[in-house]
């Protein structure tokens, strides 16, 4: 705790500073964390699954037929990396002079209840959910309830999240979701990566649908949620026109694998979970065909970076104001403002001037009393007796 210090009577002019103790910054609260400057990710987690046959050597007759059911784990990332102008949503040109009230609505706001009503990254979420069940699964009622937002408040399950069947959003800790393949193909990190970056991108422009933005010159009665922004053109000369465009959240997509597990299955025998690291626990008859039919898969650490950037759209935009090239104002007119800049250039050169005299003055009067010179600095006027 810092002690505050003794007032001190100032001699030149008689007055009493005030000196307030210096506080420590965290005496009052915690000091909060510091920020970090990395990037804002959202994790997907999926798993694909494929069953391959495999069968025995009629040779040896080590066994007939059987399959391995192959789970390949992947984690979606999606990193917050910058921000972007969007589509253009109003344009407004203002003569000199003039001035205009825009009205901006928030359709999603007027169309969702509060209970129904969720954050930009929510409804992303909920979307990606939605279109990759559509495609994995040719079932589109998930989307349909989305983009309808009728998503209630019982879908909700025991740990505070939204489940919509393939993610699990909210209090659940993590968004996952699963599907099959046909092939070993299809479960390569990249291969995974384009399809949730299909997934992606039509989720994006289905959340830029519902979470649409209406600017206009004029106020809705309807309307149950505006925002009312006045403009004005105080330039005499000069029309500004104003770029209304929403803002979108520029995101990196990197797709890592993250486990592989397997399991066989011969006739009665079941083999527990394994993974391709431990094919020696199987029995030795089935070891060979395991072997043959894991070629072709990806290896856990496998990643890849899409190149093609992901955008989601935001609830806010940016005025952005241009000055026009040409003067709205008469030659006269404009040659008359002219003239007052000139003059007033003029005066602030001559105030300019006139504080470098004060300083020359100055330096002059520290000279001679530097080199002990006591007269008066200004001789003054003399007197005039008139008769």
């Amino acid at each position: 705790m810092s002690t505050p210090t003794t007032p001190v009577l100032s001699p030149t002019d008689g007055t009493t500073p005030i000196t307030l103790p210096t506080l420590d910054p965290c005496c009052q609260s915690p000091c909060d964390p510091p920020w970090r400057s990395g990037p804002s990710c959202i994790t997907f987690t999926e798993t694909k699954t494929l069953i391959v046959p495999i069968a025995g050597s009629p040779a040896t007759g080590d066994f007939s037929r059987g399959t391995v059911t192959i789970i390949v784990t992947y984690t979606h990332t999606l990193c917050l990396t910058a921000k972007q102008r969007g589509a253009l949503a109003y344009t407004l040109t203002l003569l000199p002079g003039e001035k205009m009230t825009l009205y901006q609505s928030d359709r999603y706001r007027r169309t969702t209840s509060e209970t129904e009503r969720f954050s930009v990254q929510t409804t992303f979420s909920q979307f990606v959910s939605a279109v990759h069940q559509q495609q994995t699964s040719s079932d589109s009622s998930a989307l349909l309830q989305v983009l309808n937002s009728q998503t209630q408040s019982s879908n909700a399950g025991g740990s505070g999240g939204i489940n919509l069947g393939i993610f699990s959003i909210g209090g659940g800790g993590g968004e996952s979701s699963s599907s099959s393949s046909s092939s070993a193909t299809d479960l390569s990190a990249q291969s995974a990566a384009s399809q949730f970056q299909s997934v992606a991108q039509q989720a994006s422009q289905y959340t830029d649908l519902q979470r649409s933005i209406t600017i206009s010159s004029y106020e809705d009665t309807e309307t149950v949620s505006t925002t009312q922004r006045t403009l004005v053109n105080n330039n005499a000369c000069y029309a500004v026109t104003y770029f209304v465009r929403k803002v979108l959240d520029v995101y990196v997509l990197t797709t890592k694998v993250i486990a592989i597990t397997l399991q066989v299955t011969v006739d009665n025998y079941v083999s527990p979970v394994l993974t391709p690291a431990q094919i020696n626990q199987l029995p030795q008859q089935y070891q060979k065909a395991v072997e043959a039919a894991l070629k072709g898969l990806p290896k856990v650490g496998d990643s890849v970076e899409q190149p093609t950037i992901l955008t989601v759209p935001t609830d806010g935009v940016v005025y952005d104001p241009e000055l026009a090239h040409c003067c709205a104002q008469d030659p006269a007119l404009e040659q008359a403002e002219m003239i007052k800049l000139e003059r007033a250039q003029a005066e602030a050169q001559k105030l300019g001037l006139e504080i470098q005299l004060l300083a020359l003055e100055v330096q002059r009067r520290q000279a001679l009393l530097s080199a002990g010179t006591l007269t008066p600095f200004e001789t003054p006027p003399s007197e005039t007796i008139v008769a």
